[in-house]
């Protein structure tokens, strides 16, 4: 785990349409959701928050200090703007110390990859895990070797993740999460072979055009 993250929030009484003035000032929509309880509405300030949520991801607990009574959290569901590519609300899940979580955690590739050495690409069907442990003992990240990716149809999985003490892994061992492949050959559309009108003789042996045309002169 990491060192503690920590996030200033103070509650919020503004909800519906009129959060919009609020993100104009500076600060993002947000919720905390505890199981059992009804959920809080909180506010954050932007930057302080995309600086969390880097360090966090959906794999770390943040400590929300809400108008000066922290709670444990996890950052569970971030929505973006698409058209801005900016923050509008955040749902936080209120987690215990004491109580094992699930937790998305990255994985990396480490070191040098073979199969790129020989003209292959590596392509990342998934970049992270699910995984269970109580808050402190979450993970940051897990690293792979890329060694074994030596031919074109190799492939990481998570059973090739070493797994720390008090760590459990949820997704499927057989999970995907890095394959090497041929680069892929573009076939060219053949060209169609342009003919002249005037090269094509005239249907079941009649008249051409010009010999019609010749016809209907003299006529």
């Amino acid at each position: 785990m990491s060192d503690s993250i920590v996030l200033e929030a103070q509650k919020r009484e503004v909800t519906g349409k009129k959060v919009k003035a609020l993100r104009a000032e500076g600060l993002v929509p947000a919720t905390v959701y505890q199981k059992g309880k009804d959920p809080v509405s909180v506010q954050v300030s932007y930057q302080p928050f995309v600086k969390a949520y880097a360090q966090a991801g959906l794999g770390q607990p943040v400590e929300l200090q809400v108008d000066g009574e922290k709670r444990l959290t996890m950052i569970k569901d971030v929505a973006i703007d698409p058209v801005k590519n900016t923050v509008t609300h955040v749902a936080f899940h209120a987690v215990r110390a004491d109580r094992v979580v699930e937790a998305e955690i990255p994985v990396h590739i480490e070191g040098d990859i073979p199969a790129e050495a020989k003209g292959n690409f590596v392509v990342r069907p998934n970049d992270h895990v699910v995984v269970k442990a109580i808050p402190a003992k979450l993970p940051e990240s897990f690293e792979v070797s890329g060694e074994k990716l030596q031919e074109a149809g190799d492939a990481i999985t998570v059973a090739d993740i070493t797994m720390p003490a008090d760590v459990e892994m949820v997704s499927e061992s057989e999970l995907q999460l890095a394959v090497a492949e041929e680069p892929r050959v573009v076939e060219e559309p053949e060209e169609e072979e342009v003919v002249d009108a005037a090269d094509v003789p005239a249907d079941n042996g009649g008249d051409s055009s010009d010999e019609k045309a010749e016809e209907s002169s003299e006529e």
